[in-house]
């Protein structure tokens, strides 16, 4: 048994000990493709899971309108409010930073170590959720640029 498929197994268990479904899922789900997926998977997987997860992330988000629990009276009423413009502001700089982390990523994978075992603990004793680590990256990209100033 390689380390990998150990680290992906340690996930699991606390995931499904700490009762964090998703994790437990996701890790899980490797696991088993780590055994039973056909030559070629984890390639295609890592070119195209981060995109097939935003999109995903984003049906979710845009859900609402599509549901018809929001429209165009309630978009324009939240842009205008200060709600609205501190959103704006804010999901621009997220995803800013999150550009930002991939690029860190690209360039030193291994900062995706403390970034999952961080996710980990954040979805499984802070109640979070794991949509965090590229942004996290982000932040950190944003640190690292700080402290080399």
């Amino acid at each position: 048994m390689s380390d990998g498929v150990l680290v992906l197994f340690i996930v699991t268990l606390v995931s499904v000990i700490a009762g964090n479904d998703l994790i437990a899922i996701s890790a899980g789900g490797l696991l088993l493709l780590n055994f039973f997926a056909p030559p070629g998977v984890f390639d295609t997987l890592d070119r195209l899971g981060v995109p097939i997860g935003v999109v995903f992330l984003t049906v979710g988000l845009l859900l609402p309108f599509s549901t018809g629990k929001l429209g165009l009276a309630a978009l324009s009423q939240t842009l205008m409010s200060p709600t609205g413009v501190v959103s704006i502001i804010i999901g621009i700089a997220s995803s800013y930073l999150a550009a930002d982390g991939i690029k860190l990523l690209v360039v030193h994978p291994e900062v995706m170590v403390g970034l999952v075992i961080g996710s980990i603990l954040g979805v499984s004793f802070f109640g979070g959720i794991p949509v965090g680590p590229l942004v996290a990256a982000g932040l950190s990209a944003f640190i690292f640029r700080l402290l080399r100033f």
